[in-house]
């Protein structure tokens, strides 16, 4: 058998941002419309209600047209519950529902609740499975649109006579009974988070921040005195905006978790693109393949440099989010201790003073990592640059060189044959004037074409040794023109003698 509880309530805080695609504009106000239609079955609408371009006159306004006369709108309705004796009954449900605007965001407060009293007679207590009732098919968990920011779930009841506001154990069991009941059968509940007091009502917190992706935040308070819920109510704008600054915190904290995922890819990539560049060494000369392979680098590394930067700024973006939302947060803690001095709200504190402080504490020490990946980029392409210039311009020169030594052999050779031709052709019509007949002296026993066979052959021998002096002159003027190596030159030292 199920424990009862006493006028139990369902709260639901949630928020989205104000800058929506036109097909989701309304995507909150028609969420709170599938919700009591599945609760009551009943057709809200309530859109037509409301007046989104209503200018505020303070941070958080309602959205209620003005001729309403009202910041809410009231619900009521029934729902069918089957009781532990298997008789089915109507429960009547009241509630409101509260949507507002609030800084850059659309804010929804829908309560669902079991009157406390119904025609002047106080209420009887209820099994605590009417919750399913309250919650069927997990509608009020919402999901489904990117600019959703966050909820916040509180049930709260009145502990009937049978429990014991001092049990700890016993009403942490009762909580986490609640749960179950609100839940449907077989869903994962969120994992208890800790357990305090606020304004003097045992109050448990399920959600952990080590299961962000699937994170749910989500309150169990009883009330145990009549204080509490009077307190509740009056600082009603306080907590609204505690809720939405949360929220905030940890959308913030979540969408950081997917850009570090992203910033650790590409330094991974950073770190090997870095130890790729070690196969380039420092003092051998670049060939042309792997000139053009760090030219290419050079194109690739400056855009993947301003994708790491942006990354960081995302990051560095998120920490400022979360700074002043928890700066935000802290602003309404003092506003409510300022109202009533000494109130303890050390359970709403914490948020602050430890979930905040470790959120920044992270990205910060993140940031410190990552900003050397960014600085070993640059240093890398500064390095690239640098080494592409150098070798480059030694490759140029020794090119230059080549093609001058290339263009004087070129010019030798064609003296060099140039002057063999010549010489040879002077040689071939000086050759008949030596070998002329003198009157004087005895006939060649030569015959006149064996002559003319000598002239030829002593021309072209002429003319390649001539060549091969010039050719083989400028070889040995080159030999004495060129830096002998350090350590040969053609004296030792005095050492040496």
């Amino acid at each position: 058998m199920s424990p009862k509880v006493y006028a139990p309530n369902v709260h639901l805080f949630a928020f989205v941002l104000q800058k929506a695609e036109e097909q989701e504009k309304d995507w909150l106000w028609k969420s709170c419309d599938e919700i009591i239609d599945k609760i009551l079955h009943k057709n809200f609408n309530l859109t037509q209600l409301l007046d989104l371009e209503k200018e505020p006159d303070n941070p958080t306004v309602s959205l209620i047209k003005a001729d309403e006369r009202t910041e809410v709108t009231p619900i009521e309705g029934a729902v069918t519950f089957d009781n532990s004796s298997n008789n089915s009954s109507k429960i009547s449900i009241d509630g409101f529902a509260y949507p507002l605007r609030l800084y850059d965001s659309y804010g929804l407060w829908l309560n669902l609740r079991r009157p406390e009293k119904e025609n002047g007679q106080k209420t009887d207590d209820v099994d605590i499975q009417l919750l399913r009732q309250l919650n069927p098919e997990n509608c009020l968990l919402l999901n489904g649109n990117n600019n959703f920011i966050g909820e916040t779930l509180i049930i709260t009841a009145w502990l009937s006579s049978e429990q014991d506001p001092q049990n700890q154990k016993a009403l942490k069991n009762l909580a986490d009974e609640c749960l179950k009941a609100f839940f449907p059968q077989g869903y994962t509940i969120p994992p208890f988070a800790r357990s305090d007091t606020l304004f003097g009502s045992p109050i448990f917190e399920y959600g952990l921040f080590s299961q962000l992706t699937h994170y749910r935040h989500i309150l169990v308070w009883f009330f145990s005195h009549p204080e509490a819920e009077e307190k509740f109510v009056f600082y009603q704008e306080q907590l609204l905006d505690l809720f939405f600054f949360r929220a905030k915190v940890v959308k913030a904290f979540q969408q950081s978790r997917q850009v570090y995922y992203d910033t650790n890819q590409e330094y991974s990539k950073i770190e090997e693109e870095i130890k790729t560049l070690e196969k380039f060494g420092e003092t051998q000369q670049l060939t042309a393949e792997e000139l053009e392979q760090l030219s290419d680098k050079l194109k690739t590394l400056p855009k993947s440099a301003l994708d790491y930067t942006n990354l960081l700024r995302y990051l560095e973006a998120y920490q400022n989010t979360i700074a002043i939302n928890t700066r935000n947060y802290a602003e309404r803690l003092q506003q409510i201790r300022g109202i009533i001095k000494d109130e303890d709200i050390s359970f709403l504190e914490r948020f602050s003073l430890e979930n905040c402080a470790y959120f920044q504490e992270q990205i910060q020490a993140e940031l410190g990592y990552f900003h050397h990946g960014s600085s070993l980029l640059d240093k890398a392409i500064a390095s690239i640059r640098g080494r592409v210039a150098i070798d480059r311009a030694k490759s140029d020169r020794i090119a230059q060189d080549k093609k001058e030594i290339g263009d004087r052999n070129l010019q030798i050779t064609i003296l060099a044959v140039g002057s063999a031709i010549g010489s040879a052709g002077i040689m071939a019509s000086s050759y008949a004037l030596v070998t002329q007949e003198d009157p004087l002296l005895p006939p060649f026993s030569t015959s006149i074409p064996h002559r003319f066979s000598l002239s030829i052959c002593y021309s072209l021998l002429f003319g390649v040794v001539l060549g091969m002096l010039i050719w083989g002159g400028d070889k040995i003027w080159q030999s004495f023109d060129t830096p002998l190596p350090k350590g040969e030159g053609i004296l030792h030292s005095s050492s040496e003698l």
